[in-house]
């Protein structure tokens, strides 16, 4: 349906005369189905409510006065009489009377100390005991039991206003309050107290139960308001039903007027649109076929006949106009971008020529050569001085960091008209000057490279010499029995802090080796647990001299034999269980090897001083320390972990580090692929 009032302008003209003469009545219904029935609604459960209120105070009234009454005839004088040993038959009279007056299921009764009915409006009570005496007891002035509610008030001596002498009891049939509830056709009145499920009055099933002091529900069929008595009836809803076809009947028949009215209206619209868009859109259809045919035939010389003065005539002027502008519009974007295609091929060849140079002579040999061929003009020359009307090449100096004058190209890029053309060579322009800083870059890195790489070698070299004789004399003067106990601990810390400047530089010389590409791993058949084991016993005496709990577990190991290099496998275990030891002060300390289908997993955890996500990563460079209170006591030269991880990849596999947080400890894994060792 959609598509058909929107897939030409026909049937939108159409649809928009539907709507203008439909819109005030769907806005009349939504206004009457929404909101008048909301309103009516509303209305109806206010009135409901109000109703509601006046039945319940006039229940309320009517037991307050059947309360106040039981009070005043207990105060009368003549109820003296209960201490007569033959009781005057004026109460009782009194009684009977009392009772018909209220023209109701009433019975009043006077009950002595000894809880014995001893007058009563009903003579087949008389001498009979109370079977109630424990509610009044309770002294609340009334009680409720059953389908009655029970008003007593104490008797007292008219000579002594503080001896009690009995008590009058006036019954009341709840039943007697339907009076007070409304009676008429589609309204249910009703009392009710869902604790004991006593209903007063209708008796219609709602199919809800109050909840609330004061609400309201709207069913299929009624819109109840219900009312708690905050008085005489405190357990007790007054509930008040309202069949809904009475309350919106008037709306529902205003309804129908309506819906009878639109079809009316509808088809009324209807004739008179189809009567007048015939004569509107007949000149609109043939432009559209006409339209449809050029698209059809991509035939952009064709033009429409005008046969008319009006509004479409010039709608079709100007489509003529517009097609004879699109023909020579596409002609012109053709060639353009047969061009444009064009240079940018010849712009990547072009790229793909360069970069392939590794020489500053060779980029520009082989750049002239292929400007050459796109201006094919063979004249053109490239000069290392500056020269009027030419292509210039700045270069980066690295040193300096600033562009300085290389050469230029003699081709004048003031003599091209196209912009387009221009920017093309001064693109050709550009790749040559970033190739030429390639160049450059490479050269000067490679240069810095083999420089710092021949320094660290060399000095290292140097430095073990000396540093070994060091050692060998510190330990000779240690064997030396003369020395002092001072001079002893003096020696021993040369001996010591050269041993840690040796073990620096060799791990300088390994760093060195990895990026020059000299060190090689050598694969041999190996048992990985011997060498784990080897390891533990190794640095055993490091963790007991700091009383920590070393462990090793191996129990999880499937396969022990593996192909890899034993040096480089025991020298990343031992590197990851040395810095536990190390940054751990107490706890534990625990080394695990296990394995699965795809890896061996060699993992050392510890309950040191841990680190922080955002260094982690930080570890893993080379000479990098994280400051701590433990680091500062243990220098290093911050290339354990990132040798580790260098070795490990080596041999194919890496290393992580794992941590909660600063004082949570950590933990470092060694992971292999199996596929790599077996």
């Amino acid at each position: 349906m959609i598509k058909f009032f929107t897939r030409s302008l026909k049937n939108r003209l159409l649809l928009s005369f539907l709507i203008i003469g439909l819109l005030p009545f769907i806005l009349l219904l939504a206004y009457t189905f929404l909101l008048s029935e909301r309103q009516i609604v509303e209305k109806t459960l206010d009135e409901q409510f109000s109703r509601a209120g006046i039945m319940l105070n006039l229940i309320d009234n009517h037991l307050q006065t059947l309360q106040k009454d039981a009070s005043f005839v207990a105060s009368l004088d003549m109820m003296d009489d209960i201490l007569a040993d033959d009781i005057d038959k004026r109460i009782s009279r009194l009684l009977t009377k009392k009772a018909l007056d209220y023209d109701a299921d009433v019975s009043m009764s006077v009950v002595n100390n000894g809880m014995q009915i001893i007058a009563s409006s009903q003579k087949n009570l008389l001498l009979k005991p109370f079977s109630l005496s424990a509610a009044l007891h309770a002294k609340q002035g009334k009680f409720i039991l059953n389908e009655s509610i029970y008003f007593y008030s104490q008797i007292y001596a008219s000579f002594d206003a503080q001896k009690s002498i009995g008590y009058l009891i006036l019954e009341y049939n709840l039943n007697n309050l339907k009076t007070y509830l409304t009676k008429q056709e589609g309204i249910h009145t009703y009392l009710e107290n869902p604790k004991t499920s006593l209903r007063i009055g209708d008796s219609v099933k709602l199919h809800f139960s109050p909840k609330h002091i004061k609400g309201s529900a709207i069913t299929d069929a009624h819109q109840i308001v219900y009312l708690k008595s905050q008085k005489m009836l405190p357990d007790f809803y007054l509930v008040y039903a309202l069949n809904k076809d009475i309350a919106l009947k008037f709306l529902y028949e205003f309804i129908k007027f309506m819906l009878y009215i639109s079809v009316f209206i509808l088809l009324l619209i209807i004739f008179i649109a189809l009567k007048y868009s015939k004569g509107i859109f007949q000149p609109i259809e043939k432009l559209t076929q006409a339209t449809r045919e050029i698209t059809k035939n991509q035939d952009y010389s064709l033009s429409l006949e005008v046969d008319s003065q009006d509004e479409i005539a010039t709608l079709t002027y100007s489509f003529n106009d517009m097609i004879h502008t699109t023909s020579t519009a596409l002609e012109s974007l053709e060639e353009e971008n047969r061009l444009r295609l064009k240079r940018f091929v010849q712009l990547i060849e072009v790229f793909n020529t360069i970069i392939l140079t590794q020489s500053e002579e060779e980029c520009i040999e082989v750049s002239m050569r292929e400007i050459k061929k796109l201006t094919q003009r063979d004249d053109l020359e490239f000069h290392t001085r500056q020269e009027p009307n030419s292509i210039d090449i700045y270069v980066t100096d690295f040193e300096k960091n600033e562009k300085s004058y290389f050469g230029s190209i003699s081709l004048s890029l003031e003599n091209i008209e196209d912009k387009n053309e221009r920017d093309f060579y001064n693109s050709i322009a550009s790749m040559i000057t970033l190739q030429l800083d390639r160049i450059g870059l490479i050269s000067r890195t490679m240069a810095a490279s083999k420089a710092k790489s021949a320094f660290i070698s060399n000095m290292s070299h140097e430095l073990r010499t000396p540093l070994n004789a060091i050692i060998g004399f510190s330990q000779f003067l240690i064997t030396y029995e003369d020395l002092t106990d001072d001079q002893q601990d003096t020696v021993g810390n040369i001996e010591s802090s050269a041993q840690y400047l040796l073990s620096m530089i060799n791990e300088i010389l390994d760093i060195a080796k990895i990026e020059a590409g000299k060190m090689e791993a050598h694969i041999e058949e190996v048992n990985i647990k011997a060498i784990i084991n080897a390891t533990f016993t190794m640095l055993e005496p490091l963790a007991n001299d700091k009383n920590l709990a070393f462990e090793l577990v191996t129990k999880n190991l499937q396969d022990e034999i593996f192909k890899t290099d034993p040096k480089m496998f025991q020298q990343i275990t031992l590197n990851l269980l040395s810095n536990a030891i190390k940054f751990t002060e107490k706890g534990f300390v625990k080394l695990e090897i296990y394995d699965d289908a795809q890896n061996l997993y060699v993992k050392v955890s510890d309950s040191g001083i841990g680190i922080s996500q955002e260094d982690i990563e930080r570890l893993f460079s080379d000479f990098t320390q994280v400051e701590s209170v433990m680091q500062k006591k243990h220098k290093g030269t911050g290339l354990g972990l990132s040798l580790s991880k260098k070795m490990a990849h080596i041999l194919g596999g890496d290393v992580t580090l794992k941590s909660q947080g600063v004082g949570e400890g950590s933990s470092s894994f060694f992971i292999l692929k199996k596929s790599l060792l077996l």
